[in-house]
């Protein structure tokens, strides 16, 4: 007679790892597309001078901080100051701003970029992301 661990004799189903398996399974899928999508963003030149913005913001800020506190002012004032200042100039930089509209002048000919301070009229066509592609 062989000595062997035969387990529970009325062991039944697969417990908790069949539940948890079959709702990682189903998800698997979309979290491939979202990381997809995600590194096509991190590529695109929207996020990249998004990115850029932010470091020179950061620059300029820890600058202006450092500044402040040689003068005596409240770290904490300065800091909210700059985040707020911060927080106007990247959301300005996520709005987009128009293009500047280039006018050929009547006398030279040449191209010359003319400033307005209107809104755009149009709008630019974004690049959209799908999670489905």
């Amino acid at each position: 007679m062989l000595n062997f661990h035969s387990g529970v004799r009325f062991q039944q189903g697969r417990g908790l790892g069949s539940i948890f398996g079959s709702i990682f399974r189903g998800l698997k899928p979309l979290a491939k597309m979202g990381l997809a999508a995600g590194k096509r963003f991190i590529k695109s030149d929207f996020a990249k001078s998004i990115g850029n913005t932010a470091l020179d913001i950061g620059k300029t800020a820890a600058t202006n901080m450092a500044v402040d506190l040689l003068e005596g002012k409240k770290l904490s004032d300065s800091a909210q100051e700059q985040l707020d200042d911060a927080k106007s100039k990247i959301a300005s930089k996520l709005k987009g701003g128009c293009a500047k509209k280039r006018k050929k002048t009547k006398k030279t000919g040449i191209l010359d970029y003319e400033d307005d301070d209107k809104p755009c009229s149009k709008k630019s066509k974004a690049k959209k992301y799908s999670l489905l592609d």
